[in-house]
């Protein structure tokens, strides 16, 4: 949904193809031309093919010139990086990756979560939340720019997934005032139209 978001924000021609990972659609050969990694989301543009969500904004900012999104200064991609990078094993392991351990493996695979895996996870939930929390004090993104970039359509892609478990964000007021201003751009509310459609459906 970030890249979606990206695209809709920054208005980049796309068509979007939907890919059904709980029928295997991901791991087809035909797929893997575009993600050898077999994941989602992957892009092919005038014959190139990425994969990860976080190289494929950076690579459509440098591609289309929405460079605002994902600055050419280098202190200010700095920080941007600084965050993308931080990302993968913080907010996406504890958020997205709680999930999945807790509500979607088992569902696949017949197997809880083990219990000091849950806690581990869920610490690193807790952590995580507080540091951007922290951040979002001093700072009104977070990347710690002084506009939104692609670092914070990443991490709204990846808490507002919380919310199919009812997660309170009011113990974290600067979170949900961010969240708030991030969900206001038209391209965001787009990419979320479906998630947000079918959250009160959703039984976890």
């Amino acid at each position: 949904r970030a890249v979606l978001a990206f695209c809709l924000v920054n208005e980049i021609p796309h068509e979007v193809k939907e890919t059904r990972i709980f029928t295997g659609a991901h791991r087809t050969q035909e797929f893997s031309k575009i993600s050898p990694a077999k994941t989602v989301p992957a892009i092919e543009h005038e014959g190139f093919v990425l994969y990860e969500s976080h190289a494929i904004m950076a690579y459509l900012a440098n591609a289309f010139g929405k460079t605002e999104w994902y600055p050419t200064d280098p202190k200010e991609r700095g920080l941007v990086d600084c965050y993308l990078n931080w990302h993968h094993l913080n907010v996406r392991f504890g958020c997205g990756g709680y999930l999945y351990r807790k509500f979607v493996k088992p569902k696949l695979t017949g197997r809880t979560i083990p219990k000091e895996t849950e806690k581990e996870v869920l610490l690193n939930q807790k952590k995580s939340l507080l540091f951007l929390e922290n951040i979002l004090e001093r700072h009104s993104y977070v990347a710690r720019t002084e506009h939104p970039s692609i670092a914070d359509l990443s991490c709204y892609a990846e808490l507002v997934q919380l919310k199919m478990i009812q997660f309170d964000f009011s113990r974290y007021p600067n979170i949900s005032s961010w969240m708030q201003r991030i969900e206001s751009y038209e391209g965001v509310k787009k990419a979320h139209r479906v998630f947000n459609k079918l959250l009160p459906k959703i039984k976890l």
